[in-house]
């Protein structure tokens, strides 16, 4: 006879604050931490600048991957024991690419590393959206956006920190050193989530119907463009700024903290009739404002600089903003198999992500003109995929 208790649910059920959000800022973190290490990278493996994007793009390749995976395995296996062979996987990952031989093979470790980490993502969202639902969901996601809008300061500080010591290696001891100590903690402190009777649902059938659902086809789209805009940031930062005083590109991550806090913030303030359309119209307006903004001064002055992060700050308040309307009412439509269809959605904005990175790392680097260019096409477009959406919105 079997004395296993069911899954709890509500905010009983989930880990401690805490965890859940060193596990949703790791991947953040474990991404822009390299941005600082990429000029000693460069020097380190004989690189241009163009050169070493990868390091940054791969990352979204394998975290497309580790989505999908860890999204199925988390209907299959639990919640917990998915995402702790996730943690180990990106431990292994994140050790391989201390010890790579050559270029390539940091590549590859940078891939694991990702694919492993996906699971703080979509095993950890699928875990929210087990416990709450609704209102009580899309405020969780406010109070986590506001929190983790300061992983990217820690990202940059932290990374400027070590590298300028360390290089590019004492980097990614760190992100280890982060990646173990989390998987102790969720060894300890994790809770199993999923319901205790998961429906069966055919992968492909459920592929078909998200396909076809226009609304997630323009969420999906939002959500990548938006990270589009922020990682791209993030990879180009250290060459379009140039050498900073201090705490070098350090000071971009307070800045892009400060703007992303406020942004999270704006959506307590912002009146309460206001619903998640209406603050994601605002989001994507305040991005459009920053990249106009940047874009008009690199144009007038091409030289780097901190005029080139500081005008793009508005981008990050219209991120932080935006995204927790976009993310917490995505799935409303699939309760009876979030595992999965939180690993479908992942795959597919993620994936969008990596094409993204991987087409700006053939932009020409020696000036910022053409990344402003590319940011003012995708700014655009995700005006117009919002304008098409509120057209075909219903009408009371």
């Amino acid at each position: 006879m079997s004395h296993t208790a069911p899954p709890l649910h509500g905010h009983a059920a989930l880990p401690p604050r805490w965890l859940v959000i060193a596990l949703l800022a790791l991947p953040q973190i474990a991404e822009t931490i390299m941005a600082p290490a990429l000029p000693d990278l460069a020097r380190h493996w004989r690189l241009d600048a163009a050169a070493t994007q990868p390091v940054m793009g791969i990352f979204f390749v394998g975290f497309a991957g580790g989505v999908l995976l860890w999204g199925l395995l988390a209907d299959a296996w639990g919640r917990r024991p998915a995402l702790l062979a996730a943690l180990a996987t990106g431990l292994a990952g994140t050790l391989c690419a201390s010890l790579a031989p050559d270029y390539a093979w940091l590549l590859a470790g940078r891939f694991i590393q990702a694919l492993g980490l996906a699971a703080c993502s979509v095993v950890v969202q699928t875990m929210l959206r087990d416990c709450l639902g609704g209102g009580p969901l899309t405020r969780y996601f406010v109070t986590l956006g506001a929190v983790l809008a300061w992983s990217p300061a820690a990202g940059p500080l932290t990374g400027q920190w070590v590298a300028d010591r360390y290089g590019y290696a004492g980097v990614l001891a760190v992100i280890a050193l982060m990646i173990a100590g989390l998987l102790f903690f969720t060894a300890r402190h994790g809770r199993e989530t999923r319901p205790a009777h998961t429906p069966a649902v055919s992968l492909p059938a459920l592929g078909r119907r998200m396909l076809a659902d226009a609304g997630l086809r323009r969420t999906v789209l939002c959500v990548a463009g938006l990270n589009l805009l922020v990682f791209s940031f993030y990879a180009a930062g250290p060459f379009m700024t140039g050498p900073l005083p201090g705490l070098g590109f350090g000071w971009i991550g307070l800045g892009v903290a400060l703007a992303g806090s406020l942004g999270a913030a704006l959506n307590r303030y912002l009146p309460a009739t206001l619903d998640a359309d209406g603050r994601l119209r605002h989001g994507l307006r305040c991005t459009a404002a920053g990249v106009v903004a940047q874009a008009a001064a690199v144009f007038w002055h091409p030289a780097p600089g901190w005029l080139w992060a500081a005008l793009a700050l508005p981008v990050f308040v219209g991120y932080g903003l935006a995204i927790p309307n976009l993310l917490g009412p995505a799935l409303r439509n699939y309760g009876h198999c979030l595992g999965r269809a939180g690993a479908l959605f992942g795959l597919a904005y993620y994936s969008l992500l990596g094409l993204g990175l991987a087409a700006t790392a053939w932009l020409p680097f020696d000036s910022p003109r053409p990344l402003s260019a590319a940011w003012m096409a995708v700014a655009l477009l995700l005006l117009r995929g919002h304008a098409r959406r509120a057209a075909m919105a219903p009408r009371i």
